[in-house]
């Protein structure tokens, strides 16, 4: 597609011009065998109040409780499966899943919450380091909302590329029916990695108190692979054996001291433990020292706390509002221990550590105000949302003798930090209207929101001893308004259209700014860069909706242009005429470095039928299906690598009526990566193609059996996704995702 977006300068002018934007159709909690109109599943990410999928104008998905389960998700990455657009990589590394990428966009430009609270960052450095976003068990998910494209305007300067939502479990949600109590069990197994998973839940409540507890516990080992090459060295196909255990604890107190108001107290906390014998690595060589063995234990734990305020009594000053204030902390260790032999077949053993810590305070304070006036009704919503994150890492190590235990002379400083500590501060205002007229056919909503935003550095010894030479360490701060507006028109009953255009921001990233890193037996460093500009974004959306009897469909098409794209590890600009090489040390120097524009276009379908407009007899069988195409490439016309190749997803579902089971089959197809979309070498993903089998059983009334048998044709397929961890010498097919698998789970509950 081809179009272009108003500059920044004529932005206040596109505002009055209103286009219109899709609701996603997303899979709700359902009864089996019901057909009914998903677009009536309540979303509150696309505008925070809480609007049915055909009011909001954005494209939004979905997820419920019950969808996870019949799914037989595991992990993150099981949840976006059969989401086209959306992705989690990761699989053959022994750092484990990745965050979310959407419409070609991931890492920290994707901001993910829970409960309201922002997930910690991502941060990796060097081969030993990499701290990833996988921090939520999915038993312990209520729901899932997904919001593609920019939304800063509503989440702030993460949220450049969309938004994932998650809600844990709380306690009303299990005694809504008047019963006082309510106690469910889980269990389960998945072949694909040969894992078990125990959970339990229980809630006990009245009118005024209410109590959750959530426990889940999953032990497992390495995901499989589709290779067959066992052994030592980059040549092995099968996964690195891995020993995974992960524990996560929920509970909530909800407390309503009058009818309209409700405090909820929160905990969450999640522990992982991953064991890995990387053979992979066994016999490697570099610079003439040979790694004999390397084994690694990693870990990761997060704990929130939070005391959240909810008042919903229309008619007052303000109809609804919402306080949360917070507080969280997150710690990733890893460790790895090699044996090696040096030239001169000299025996030795290396040791790293890693950490990267990151607490945040934060305090989210909303309202809502129904209005009508100039013969329109408006909802105006607005608030204050401020942060503060404290950051820091350590690179610690060694390498000794084998025989005495000496310790061997080291050509980089530890232990030493990577990025001088840093406390990073967000003040936030935003302001919503949503505007409905001609009764009810019209609804247009303007937002704006500021932000101030300042990172302030406390370098220590540690650092400047482990970095020597490197400039002092600077503060800087930035702040931005970032504008929304977007409309939605019902043509009939049955056809609707809509558009949006969208702005995002993104402070540059404390680790980007101020990294400092020397390697003088490698030949390179890493400098800082204090001239960097923020991210911006500009986006552009529009779409069409159709329902009926038959079902649903809608189509979008999207383009956001993003400024100023900060690119990590580039040969820094100073030095491009000595081709990189610092001539003051003879280092090759790389520097975090503003890309310039990159654009990101896409087109995207999704929709659901029912075969009884065929025939009455097929009244029993839906067809759902969904597909994502997109490209991206910068000014100069250099590919943006994490967009997603086309891919797509059709589902059968076939659920009888007054049946107590449903099954479905589920065919997942997506393109090659052409070598022209791919900027530099990495390994050009095949086209693949999927199909798996699910079925959801009712037992008992309240006994349920969830079987999902996964690539039941047992193909070995790799997805593009996965790529970006293949090293040169490395086999793809240790990337590749597993043959023929079954998951299996059964819960009951009283």
């Amino acid at each position: 597609m081809s179009c272009s977006l108003p500059p920044t300068r004529h932005r206040w002018s596109f505002l009055g011009l209103a286009l219109l934007p899709l609701g996603g159709v997303a899979a709700p909690e359902e009864e089996p065998g019901a057909l009914e109109a998903r677009l009536e599943t309540v979303t509150v990410v696309g505008t925070r109040t809480e609007r049915t999928l055909d009011e909001v104008e954005a494209t939004i998905s979905v997820y419920g409780r019950e969808d996870i389960e019949r799914q037989v998700v595991r992990d993150i990455q099981d949840l976006v499966r059969y989401e086209p657009g959306v992705s989690v990589g990761g699989t053959g590394s022994r750092f484990g899943l990745e965050g979310f990428t959407i419409r070609g966009v991931g890492g920290n430009r994707v901001l993910t919450m829970v409960d309201g609270i922002r997930m910690p960052e991502e941060f990796s450095f060097g081969p030993f380091l990499s701290a990833r976003r996988d921090f939520v068990d999915v038993d312990t998910v209520s729901r899932v909302e997904i919001a593609r494209g920019p939304v800063s305007t509503l989440y702030g300067s993460d949220a450049l590329g969309g938004v994932v939502a998650i809600t844990t479990r709380s306690p009303r949600e299990y005694l809504d029916d008047g019963d006082p109590g309510f106690l469910g069990v889980k269990t389960g197994y998945s072949s694909e990695d040969n894992s078990y998973v125990g959970a339990v839940t229980g809630a006990y409540g009245g009118e005024r108190f209410a109590g959750l507890i959530n426990y889940t516990y999953r032990s497992g080992d390495e995901t499989e692979t589709g290779g067959s090459v066992g052994g030592n060295g980059p040549g092995r196909s099968q996964a690195d054996p891995q020993a995974i255990d992960t524990e996560s604890l929920g509970a909530k107190l909800a407390f309503m001291p009058a009818e309209g108001h409700e405090l909820i107290l929160g905990l969450e906390r999640f522990e992982s433990t991953v064991d890995t014998t990387l053979l992979s690595n066994f016999g490697t060589v570099v610079r003439g020292t040979v790694t004999d063995s390397r084994v690694s234990g990693d870990e990761r734990e997060r704990e929130r706390y939070s005391l959240e305020y909810r008042y919903d009594n229309a008619g007052g000053v303000i109809d609804s509002a919402r306080v949360t204030l917070y507080q969280q902390t997150s710690e990733t260790f890893q460790a790895t221990f090699e044996e090696q032999t040096a030239p001169g077949f000299r025996a030795q053993t290396r040791q790293r550590f890693s950490t990267f810590d990151q607490e945040i305070q934060g305090l989210f304070a909303q309202g809502s105000r129904n209005l009508a006036f100039a013969g329109a009704q408006h909802t105006v919503t607005f608030g204050i949302d401020w942060y503060r994150t404290d950051n820091e890492n350590i690179r610690d190590g060694g390498t000794f003798d084998a025989l005495t235990g000496e310790r061997q002379f080291q050509f980089m400083p530890l232990p030493t930090r990577d990025f001088p500590s840093t406390q990073v501060e967000n003040r936030a205002f935003f302001l919503q209207d949503e505007i409905v007229l001609m009764d009810g056919r019209l609804r247009v909503t303007p937002g704006l929101r500021f932000d101030d935003y300042s990172a302030d550095v406390s370098p220590d010894a540690l650092y400047f001893e482990g970095n020597p030479g490197v400039a002092p360490p600077e503060d800087y701060d930035d702040s931005d308004l970032t504008l929304k507006l977007g409309a939605l028109y019902r043509f009939t009953e049955s056809v609707s259209a809509w558009g949006r255009y969208s702005e995002g921001f993104r402070a540059p990233p404390y680790d980007d700014v101020n990294v400092g890193f020397s390697n003088f037996l490698g030949g390179y460093k890493s400098i800082a860069a204090p001239n960097l500009e923020s991210e911006t974004s500009a986006g552009f959306e529009v779409g069409l909706r159709f329902q009926g009897d038959w079902g649903q469909a809608q189509f979008a098409a999207f383009r956001t242009e993003y400024d100023n794209f900060i690119e990590a590890n580039a040969i820094a600009p100073a030095f491009l005429a000595t081709g990189g090489v610092d001539p003051r040390d003879g280092l090759l120097t790389f520097q975090s470095i503003n890309r310039g524009r990159v654009d990101i276009e896409g087109l995207e379908f999704r929709g659901r039928l029912s075969l009884e407009v065929l025939a009455p007899r097929l009244a029993a069988f839906s067809l759902e299906a969904a597909a994502a195409w997109a490209e991206g490439d910068d000014d100069n016309g250099v590919p943006v690598n994490t967009v997603d190749p086309f891919n797509a997803v059709l589902g059968l579902r076939w659920a009888p009526p007054q049946a107590r089971w449903e099954t479905e089959l589920v065919w997942t197809f997506a393109a090659d990566k052409d070598e022209e979309d791919i900027d530099g070498p990495r390994f050009a993903s095949d086209s693949l193609h999927v199909l798996d089998l699910l079925a959801h059983i009712d037992l008992r009334d309240n006994l349920q059996l969830d079987i999902g048998v996964f690539n039941l044709l047992d193909e070995t397929y790799l997805r593009w996704a996965d790529t970006a961890g293949i090293a040169e010498l490395d086999n793809p097919e240790r990337f590749t995702r597993p043959g023929r698998n079954v998951g299996v789970t059964l819960r009951a509950d009283w």
